[in-house]
């Protein structure tokens, strides 16, 4: 059964001045240790999606959570989270300047 949803939407120009101390803020070290190894305009939109992802799930969530509580890893080129007691789903998309992300949280029964 579905619990949550969440939504969000980043205007990467925003993140511009402050990458780098978003970047450590924001990603996890796995997360940061992938960042590290893109290219300058992968990198602006690999920390807008996973920004927009996090906020999407902090949405979805039933209960209180923070950007932090979450890691996004890759499972055939796709995004995926694991969260303790639910199955979530997530999705990233770019498009110029703009990432958005959704989440959809689910009962694990």
């Amino acid at each position: 059964m579905i619990i949550g949803v969440g939504t969000d939407l980043v205007n990467m120009e925003r993140l511009l001045p402050k990458q780098e101390d978003l970047a450590k803020k924001i990603l996890t070290e796995n997360e940061y240790a992938t960042y590290k190894t893109l290219s300058t305009h992968r990198k602006i939109e690999f920390l807008g999606g996973h920004f927009a992802a996090k906020e999407a799930l902090v949405k979805a969530m039933p209960a209180d959570s923070l950007i932090s509580d979450f890691e996004i890893y890759y499972k055939d080129n796709k995004p995926c989270v694991d969260i303790k007691g639910y199955k979530a789903h997530i999705s990233i998309a770019h498009d110029g300047m703009l990432a958005n992300a959704i989440a959809i949280i689910e009962s694990r029964d």
